[in-house]
């Protein structure tokens, strides 16, 4: 296993941990049955308010909530080299293959497939209707739920090189980097929305569950980051950070 608790700072690597963790928690807690649904609905709230936020700021800089904005309003950036994709058509939807991506090689690593597979089966879904609910994205297969390759298609992306350009520029300028939250942020988001929905949905299993997950990343990146994951909790997922 790689050692990474010597790293500085957050990255996807403590996300996708998180998650699996708490989903595994919940599965031996509850049952499959029973747990999978409420990691559903949580994992659907999570991306949801990721995507009105993205929304929120195309709206601040007159961009209209279409599939181009869409992709060009992320709020994480992948770590060197955790990453590759191909773009594999481009017009009139876009089609991209990811064959290497930092969650699926973190829950591989760990052994943590069969749970950290729920958040592929939700995310794209949710990301996308919090921007713009009229908007289509296919999830045609992701790795750790089987396929060899996650594909994506953006419909109505129309990658033109016109737009290719105004999206390249978007990226690089604006919003450019201030579109992307650190990853204590997203980690924060994703521990207080897996804890609210899980306690609704479960009562006090899962409580217990989301507490099991939380001891399980304390043990492995100490007790500092477990703070800076539960300082997030009375934040508000649904607006803007102050300064962003």
């Amino acid at each position: 296993m790689p050692d990474i608790h010597e790293q500085e700072g957050f990255s996807e690597a403590q996300h996708a941990l998180l998650f699996a963790w708490i989903s595994r928690a919940v599965m031996e807690t509850v049952g499959e049955q029973k747990g999978q649904e409420a990691i559903r609905k949580a994992v659907l709230r999570y991306g949801t308010q990721r995507g009105k936020r993205m929304a929120l700021r195309a709206r601040a800089n007159g961009d209209p909530l279409n599939m181009l904005n869409y992709m060009a309003y992320g709020e994480w950036k992948a770590s060197p080299g955790k990453m590759e994709q191909a773009m594999v058509e481009k017009s009139p939807h876009a089609r991209i293959h990811i064959p290497k991506c930092p969650w699926y090689t973190t829950w591989d690593e760990n052994g943590l497939l069969p749970y950290g597979r729920y958040y592929c089966l939700v995310i794209d879904e949710a990301l996308a209707s919090g921007f713009n609910p009229e908007l289509q994205i296919d999830v045609n297969g992701t790795r750790s739920n089987g396929a060899g390759q996650c594909e994506f298609i953006y419909h109505d992306a129309n990658l033109t090189p016109t737009n290719e350009s105004i999206l390249a520029y978007k990226k690089a300028v604006v919003p450019g980097e201030s579109a992307v939250m650190p990853w204590e942020y997203h980690v924060g988001h994703l521990y207080t929305t897996l804890k609210t929905v899980l306690t609704t949905e479960l009562g006090a299993e899962g409580q217990k569950a989301v507490e099991q997950g939380l001891a399980e990343f304390k043990a492995r990146f100490g007790e500092q980051a477990s703070q800076n994951v539960v300082a997030f909790q009375n934040t508000d997922f649904d607006a803007l950070p102050v300064g962003s």
